[in-house]
């Protein structure tokens, strides 16, 4: 009798027994989802703990259209982003997708949007917004799946986490008694809990992100380290419960760290005529002593200081009388110039919005334009290359160039390349294939002796007489015989395919 497999543990030796095209890509999804549900979680939690504190410190419709300014381009912007690394657009586009729309931004956006009247002001912020914000969003969304990436990507929901303390200290008048030497009053209770809450959320994160690694790491078909059985269930590697535990334990040390060191850090820019008064009109009564003390002198006055005030207190409210008149006709030409400013501003207004339209109708076609003919593109230029070099190269580069076009027929064909794999055992795999691909009748001939010159090259055994020859005869020979037969929806298939 033979023995029976154990249900957690799966061959994974043979293709034969892999699970169907649905499973994997159902695999994939499940495994990339929980990093994507820690990022958004993770942002969208810091955003709202910001949005909280601008409405407590100041609830009004200002407060709620700059959230909005702020917070679409945020979603949206990350949402591309992310799309664009899924897609696997390199840094150095998205970083001159970014270069383009802050050039065009800063010449058209910013002198469309001082144009646009004030009946226009909401729609010129968002506009703003999205021009100086979006791309910086953009990016960390990108890098929220991008490898080597992960610990840049969360400066996103940093930044909202900041916004949040730094909000709240200002609004209750704490900056005084901070720069008096009382570093730690800036926390509160709503504050720590958003900085603790924050940590715990990225350290999440990163696990999910290094989780999702480690399944590309092991399950990938060219991953380089793949296994030979597949694990599930309890077998599955994965964070333990204590590990959990650990995790939240060393986010509520990184958070009593943080608040403890953070406010010795900080530095104050000088602020509003406005905003010093309130802190003054606080601290004053924040200290009654001093109260105190001010009315005792108050009432030391003289007598003579007294009517002295009272005179003065009169004599400036006849020439405020006096003034009234001079006023109330200044401020009514003020008023007419103003309606005339806005009668003319009207066509500008137009104009501006019509730019700026016209600007982010032509980034979403250039986006757009991005997305769907960079893989073709790239293909085009990488086999232009390998079957003919505009510049000169080394026979030993040559070769292995031609052996490069060689694979990229063969993934054409359903035969991708193993890592690590020799040419020879490619060669051996695509014959099959390829008998099958051209009907029985094999029409690459020397492709297994181009793959042994392949090898000698690899391992430095030297170029013979005929080997660079005869590798791009074959090399377009093998290119050409799987391209010409793959017909439409192959050859379109074949130029979005990774390389």
């Amino acid at each position: 009798m033979s023995a029976r497999p154990s249900a957690r543990m799966v061959s994974a030796g043979a293709p034969k027994l892999e699970s169907s095209i649905w499973s994997r890509l159902w695999e994939e999804a499940r495994e990339l989802s929980r990093p994507l549900i820690a990022y958004w979680i993770f942002l969208l939690a810091m955003f709202g703990a910001f949005s909280l504190a601008v409405l407590w410190t100041e609830p009004s419709g200002g407060s709620v259209l700059a959230l909005v300014c702020m917070g679409v381009p945020t979603v949206v912007c990350v949402a591309l982003g992310q799309v664009l690394a899924l897609l696997r657009v390199r840094d150095w586009v998205l970083f001159a997708l970014w270069a383009f729309t802050w050039t065009f931004g800063v010449f058209f956006g910013v002198m469309g949007a001082a144009a646009v009247s004030f009946a226009a002001a909401p729609l010129a912020m968002l506009i703003l917004c999205f021009v100086f914000l979006g791309p910086m969003f953009m990016m960390g969304g990108a890098w929220s799946l991008a490898t080597n990436r992960t610990l840049y990507a969360t400066w996103v929901p940093i930044i909202y986490a900041s916004g949040t303390a730094i909000v709240m200290a200002e609004s209750k008048g704490k900056v005084s008694a901070w720069q008096a030497g009382d570093k730690w009053v800036i926390w509160d209770l709503f504050t720590f809990s958003t900085l603790g809450v924050g940590i715990a959320l990225m350290l999440a994160y990163l696990v999910s992100r290094e989780g999702h690694r480690l399944h590309l790491w092991r399950r990938s078909e060219r991953g380089m380290m793949r296994g030979s059985v597949k694990e599930e269930g309890a077998s599955r590697p994965r964070l333990s419960c204590l590990g959990w535990v650990l995790l939240c334990i060393m986010a509520a040390g990184l958070a009593v760290g943080t608040a403890a060191v953070a406010p010795f850090l900080w530095r104050t820019a000088p602020a509003d005529e406005g905003k010093e008064q309130t802190d003054q009109q606080e601290q004053q009564q924040k200290d009654p002593k001093k109260d105190k003390k001010k009315d005792k002198k108050k009432k030391k006055k003289s007598k003579e200081e007294e009517k002295r005030e009272r005179e003065r207190q009169e004599r400036e409210r006849r020439e405020k009388q006096q003034s009234s008149s001079m006023e109330d006709r200044a401020r009514h030409k003020v008023d007419n110039v103003r309606e005339e400013i806005e009668q003319n501003l009207q066509p500008a207004a137009q104009q501006g919005i019509d730019l700026l339209t016209t600007l982010l109708t032509v980034l979403a076609m250039l986006i757009a334009a991005l997305i769907v003919f960079w893989r073709p593109i790239k293909r085009l230029l990488l086999v232009r290359h390998l079957r003919d070099p505009l510049l000169d190269v080394a026979p030993t580069t040559r070769i292995e160039d031609g052996w490069r076009l060689v694979e990229i027929a063969m993934g054409d064909a359903g035969v991708p390349v193993l890592p690590g794999e020799p040419a020879v055992s490619l060669a051996r795999r695509a014959k099959p294939v390829l008998d099958r691909l051209t009907k029985g009748g094999l029409e690459v001939h020397g492709l297994e002796e181009a793959a042994w010159v392949r090898d000698r090259i690899v391992y430095g055994l030297g170029v013979g007489a005929g080997d660079l020859d005869l590798m791009v005869k074959v090399s377009h020979w093998a290119y050409d015989t799987v391209w010409d037969r793959l017909g439409d929806a192959g050859q379109i298939k074949a130029l979005y395919r990774g390389l």
